[in-house]
């Protein structure tokens, strides 16, 4: 089909559908960046961090681990770790008038993933566990060296591993919904 002189070329409509749309594929990538940058972090540990803590003595774990919790208590960290959250609630609320489609589905489907397992497992398991250990003393006993690890290091990996499950399929989920088209058709 050939264009005659004073056809111009289509162009996408600007207004507040572009704009609303522009606003969803926004609050979309923003929840993918954080909860992948969240999930990478619970990996992280998983794969590096605590294994090298593993072989640390009892003291030098439980100094360390103090250190570490400490230190990620910055504004990085939580930019991403409640921007996740921000960000999914954010995208299932401007996705709200697409309720049936693909895409509003699976990131309902993030938000529980990562919310209730990633966050509120942070912050209702790993966090007391945190500080339960930040209480010990790294001059105690051997023995309460001992016992302090013990009752902490195994079970929180464990959770640790769980929020990172968690959080990544969360990740991979958010993926999947990036490459829907809006009405939840693939491109």
């Amino acid at each position: 089909m050939s264009r005659t002189p004073t056809e111009t070329p289509s162009r996408k409509p600007s207004g507040p559908n572009t704009i609303l749309s522009d606003i969803r594929a926004l609050m979309l990538a923003g929840a993918t960046l954080t909860t992948g940058l969240v999930a990478g972090v619970f990996y992280a540990y998983s794969v590096s961090v605590s294994l090298g803590l593993a072989a640390q003595p009892n003291a030098s774990y439980v100094a360390t681990m103090q250190e570490i919790n400490e230190r990620i208590q910055n504004p990085l960290f939580f930019a991403s770790f409640f921007g996740a959250v921000l960000f999914l609630l954010a995208a299932l609320v401007v996705h709200l008038p697409r309720l049936g489609s693909g895409r509003f589905r699976l990131i309902s489907l993030a938000c529980l993933l990562y919310i209730g397992g990633g966050f509120l497992l942070t912050a209702f398991i790993n966090v007391p566990m945190n500080d339960q250990i930040a209480a010990v003393d790294p001059d105690a006993p051997a023995r309460v060296l001992s016992q302090a690890r013990n009752a902490y290091e195994d079970p929180w990996n464990f959770w640790n591993g769980v929020r990172t499950v968690f959080s990544t399929l969360s990740f991979v989920v958010l993926i999947w919904a990036s490459l829907l088209r809006e009405d939840g058709r693939k491109p």
